[in-house]
């Protein structure tokens, strides 16, 4: 039979008081009783909810549970005590409270001093005792250790690279040494200061005894870290505090620069396979496509300050990881997914689309654009209808750089029928590859299609057999309303801006330029189609072109199918040109030829050949360049297709015709390479890339470095072999690596790869 004490209140005045009192028990209190009752039983209720039986058991914890302190050492133990009306305990060492000079002295906080002399046996036990009951205590083992058993220390990391507002944890090896019982100092300053830093133990939670974080100060520049114990030679580390604006945009800048010029510490000296590998690496549910984006020192609401890399894939998820976890697993910060309701990923190829361009998915490909005035992200994602596998579409995303929060607006909405010809925008042939620009206060989009159209006959009311075209729109990137659209080829079809994933470019007046593909070209006949063109389009009042250049060959071009706009164009710095034409553009062809445009007189169309002198050059390298070009140093970079990394020195705006002797001892794969560089300023470059040579059969990437002073020298290279730990995940083409704060990022088929400094 159960307790009254477990019953429910009305069955306790059932069972319990209502027959005391038929009973004639407690007389002359049963109306008191009567009324009180209720509440009593209630009580007894509430008693029973916690369980009928002895109360939960009293404990005290001490914290920590052991500890190695030196002779001398101060050391903080916390007592955590449960199921205790009064948490106050009292501290004792080897059971006397307060301890004494011989085994060690503790406060009423439980500040531990340990002995000048280590006692003998050196281990001694510190008690927390709760003051309201002596039998309930806590304790900790703790051994003395003699100041003269450790003289030589090390500190770790060695060399590091952080940003301004990024505490860097430095542990003391052996690790019986606890930071406590170290001298520190930043730049010969003990203990620092606001200038070149300071120490915090707290910092960082759950930091072991064993380290300590150092706090930058909040302007760029290297700093030597020393930490001596008993008067031993000091150990040393040297931090380089960074402060690099970050990766907003594909290729770092609006000119498609690929220079870091502020990376301090990666240098040809730092990078080797002993001192440089992969750190770990971050799952991800489709291809990378688009370059990896680097913002630092960004605030994530209720997660603090991280310096995070942003990843994009082909299931339109969009990832923001903490740029240097390395925890297992790597945990996004947010993740967004830019499908609307209905729809999925765009299967491709399927019963529609033809082709291998974009496989095994066709999502978010055009590497996002970030705009740090408005804390916002902006993507373009394809999506298709799940219920029909069709009605294709493509959105435009503006996304909260800290929490991925969306706001949308589908792409071809409000363009009107051009010429009245031909649908001004499908989703069905239309693919956005290109990485988006932020210009001025405008997003720009620019579009090809998803690769093999031309083998499907043309849907009813279609012209010819290539059903797209190429577009350029702009879009405002506070309200998203559109501000400008430009179709390649008004009337016909074709004329693809592909760029191998690279993006428009625009210079400090607002023009933008942009390379097309193969199909018609009729401007000369007075006609409105730019295929095979280097664009500049002015933004007045919408996308309209300003001047062009187009090869005097475009017919060839066009019957052979080829496309003067495989690379994006890289709009070179006013100090590779001359006096009289110094601002010069460069770009590659599927043709294999590699043209320097003049960009305030680029030359329009010539025929028959040659090409308007205003023109600068072209220059035949014989393998398709399906990547873009880099200018470093008074030298221009290109990886053709299936041909070594190549040197083409400049001067006064002039290539030289071949390149020079100095080439990477490998070639580089069907796709070629787009380089980056990083560098202090002009010192310490190096030459990255991704060789993507396995894309089409799930090899590694692999991640190269090189001096371009000297191509043959190769500084670094990722395993090749799948199982190697430091092997980065399949490839895929035309990816670019993100260098940035000591670490270099590259995106794959399954996982972005982080790549740094060992130690």
């Amino acid at each position: 039979m159960p307790s009254r004490l477990d019953l429910h209140p009305g069955e306790c005045l059932r069972r319990g008081v209502f027959p005391a009192l038929r009973q004639g028990r407690w007389r002359g209190l049963h109306r008191v009783f009567f009324f009180a009752s209720p509440l009593f039983c209630v009580i007894c209720t509430s008693c029973g909810a916690v369980g009928y039986g002895p109360p939960p058991p009293v404990t005290v914890n001490v914290t920590p549970n052991s500890a190695l302190p030196f002779q001398g050492e101060k050391l903080q133990f916390n007592a955590t005590v449960q199921n205790a009306s009064d948490p106050a305990v009292n501290w004792q060492v080897n059971q006397t409270t307060g301890g004494n000079p011989m085994v060690g002295m503790i406060d009423s906080t439980g500040l531990y001093t340990a002995p000048a002399l280590v006692p003998n046996p050196p281990t001694v036990t510190v008690i927390a005792v709760l003051q309201s009951d002596s039998t309930k205590t806590g304790s900790s083992s703790v051994t003395i250790l003699a100041l003269s058993s450790i003289q030589n220390i090390t500190l770790s990391p060695m060399f590091s690279s952080v940003t301004t507002s990024q505490p860097l944890q430095l542990s003391v090896s052996p690790g019986v040494l606890s930071s406590a019982g170290v001298n520190w100092a930043v730049d010969g300053i003990p203990n620092g200061n606001p200038t070149v830093g300071t120490f915090s133990t707290t910092a960082t939670p759950g930091i072991p005894p064993n380290a300590i974080d150092y706090i930058p100060p909040p302007t760029a520049g290297p700093h030597t870290i020393t930490a001596t114990a008993n008067n031993g030679p000091p150990a040393s580390a040297t931090v380089e505090v960074t402060d690099f604006a970050g990766t907003f945009t594909w290729r770092n800048d609006n000119s498609r620069s690929g220079v870091n010029g502020k990376e301090l510490a990666l240098a040809p000296a730092t990078v080797s396979p002993s001192r440089f590998g992969k750190l770990f690496s971050c799952t991800i549910d489709g291809y990378a496509y688009a370059q990896p984006l680097y913002v630092p020192n960004l605030p994530i609401p209720g997660n603090g300050t991280h310096n995070v890399v942003i990843v994009a894939t082909e299931m339109d998820s969009v990832y923001a990881f903490d740029a240097d976890a390395n925890s297992d697993p790597c945990i996004p910060l947010w993740k967004t997914s830019l499908i609307p309701g209905g729809s999925e990923p765009v299967a491709f190829p399927n019963s529609n689309l033809v082709g291998g361009d974009i496989v095994p998915f066709v999502g978010i490909t055009g590497t996002p654009v970030i705009d740090m005035s408005k804390y916002m992200l902006y993507a373009v994602a394809a999506a298709q209808d799940i219920a029909t596998g069709s009605r294709y579409s493509h959105s435009l995303y503006a996304l909260d750089l800290a929490t991925g929060q969306e706001q949308i607006r589908p792409l071809g909405a409000e363009i009107a029928t051009v010429s009245g010809q031909i649908p001004a925008f499908s989703s069905s042939f239309e693919n956005q590859r290109p990485a988006l620009l932020l210009d001025n206060g405008n997003v720009y989009v620019a579009f090809g299609s998803y690769g093999g159209q031309c083998l499907l006959p043309p849907p009813p009311g279609e012209l010819g057999p290539c059903p797209y075209h190429g577009w350029l729109f702009g879009y405002d990137s506070s309200s998203l309303q559109q501000t400008g659209v430009f179709d390649v080829t008004p009337g016909t079809f074709q004329g693809g801006i592909w760029q191998s994933g690279g993006g428009p470019s625009a210079d400090s007046n607002g023009n933008i330029f942009a390379v097309t593909g193969d199909g018609p070209f009729d401007v000369n006949r007075g006609g409105m189609s730019y295929s095979n063109s280097f664009l500049r389009l002015g933004t007045a009042g919408g996308l309209t072109v300003s001047d062009s250049f187009t090869p005097c060959n475009q017919a060839m071009l066009q019957t052979e199918g080829l496309d003067v706009g495989a690379s994006a164009p890289v709009l070179l710095p006013d100090s590779a040109g001359s006096a009289s034409q110094p601002h010069l553009l460069i770009g590659g062809s599927t043709g294999g030829s590699l043209y320097v445009v003049n960009r305030d007189d680029m030359g329009q169309y010539v025929f028959p050949c040659p090409d308007s002198p205003s023109r600068v050059q072209t220059i035949p390298l014989g393998g398709a360049i399906l990547s873009t070009p880099l200018f470093w140093n008074n030298s221009v970079y290109v990886a053709p297709a299936n041909e070594t990394l190549m040197q083409f020195p400049v001067s006064a705006g002039i290539l030289n015709s071949s390149p020079s002797a100095s080439q990477s001892p490998e070639t580089l794969g069907p796709q070629g390479a787009t380089p980056v560089i990083s560098s202090n300023g002009t010192n310490n470059a190096i030459l990255w890339l991704i060789d993507s040579s396995g894309a089409l059969t799930g090899a590694p990437a692999i991640l190269r470095a090189y001096d371009p002073n000297n191509l043959l020298n190769e500084i670094y290279s990722s395993p090749t072999a799948p199982s190697s730990p430091d092997a980065a995940g399949p490839a895929v083409k035309f990816t670019v690596p993100t260098v940035a704060n000591g670490k270099v990022y590259v995106g794959t088929q399954t996982e972005l790869d982080v790549y740094g400094l060992l130690k």
